[in-house]
């Protein structure tokens, strides 16, 4: 119990050394920059495989949700609306190019500081690999597709208990809710760790760390759906601009605790090179 709690004071004193509060506030406006002008481009880019009507309408916004709690039905009717829009559609295009750079230009420098690394990358590799990034984007899109097609079909065969499918709903809810959201975040961020820092480390510390942040992103945005019920206050304050600062909030968290996940893999990349010596080459690749 000792040790646990050692190494989480060593954990909160590197993430407040390294600045992570910072980092993370630059890394959400970056991203809030880049998000919509993304969902846009996805918006287009799935058309060609799915019926836009079925992604937009049926999908995407719940998709969105399960990683946004804090996307407003309000909100979530106007970007499915501008996306369809044909004048907006090259202009999205040259905004994301942008702005996508921009966000893995600042994740990149955030994780490299958390690792400890100050190797930069070419801007014309980094340029690359962000817009790159949008087609893992589609292939996750798609990826969520699926599993909601496979949950919506499996959900609709349980038996129903006095006309009502409360097992239906409740398993339905929970997994496109919870489930799926939590499955995808932590395959993405483990990838992010293990690839993205210049000092890489090894796929069980990347793992670790994407679990960690999983599982504390999954439990604050229990929290976050909570509290939003209840935050009278803030109606009061922001009025019809709640939604926007709910948004800002949660966007906010997510990048922190992405952050707190990286301290956490490097924490422990430290103790496996410390351990093994022999060991450190590989992860300088």
């Amino acid at each position: 119990m000792l040790p646990a709690l050692r190494f989480l004071l060593d954990v909160v004193k590197a993430f407040r050394r390294h600045g992570c509060a910072s980092l993370a506030a630059s890394l959400a406006f970056f991203s809030l920059l880049s998000l919509f002008p993304l969902v846009f481009l996805l918006l287009y880019g799935i058309s060609f495989l799915v019926s836009q009507d079925v992604i937009g309408a049926q999908f995407l916004l719940s998709f969105l949700k399960g990683f946004l709690p804090s996307l407003g039905e309000r909100l979530a009717e106007e970007l499915h609306r501008i996306s369809v829009l044909e004048s907006v559609r090259w202009a999205v295009f040259l905004s994301f190019a942008w702005f996508g750079a921009l966000v893995f230009y600042e994740l990149d420098y955030a994780l490299n500081v958390v690792f400890e690394s100050t190797w930069r990358r070419h801007p014309l590799i980094s340029t690359a690999i962000s817009v790159a990034s949008l087609g893992a984007t589609g292939l996750l899109l798609i990826i969520s597709y699926v599993a909601t097609q496979i949950i919506n079909f499996l959900t609709s065969y349980v038996p129903q208990l006095w006309g009502l499918d409360l097992v239906a709903l409740a398993a339905h809810d929970f997994l496109l809710t919870y489930t799926v959201p939590f499955g995808l975040a932590f395959l993405t961020v483990s990838g992010l760790y293990r690839y993205v820092p210049r000092r890489r480390p090894a796929w069980r510390e990347s793992m670790i760390g994407g679990l960690t942040f999983g599982l504390l992103w999954v439990a604050a945005k229990l929290l976050f759906i909570t509290y939003s019920g209840y935050a009278t206050v803030y109606v009061r304050l922001y009025g019809s601009l709640l939604e926007i600062v709910l948004m800002l909030l949660w966007v906010y968290y997510s990048a922190g605790l992405l952050l707190f996940g990286a301290v956490v893999t490097h924490k422990l990349q430290q103790r496996a090179q410390a351990g093994t010596p022999s060991s450190t080459s590989p992860h300088l690749n």
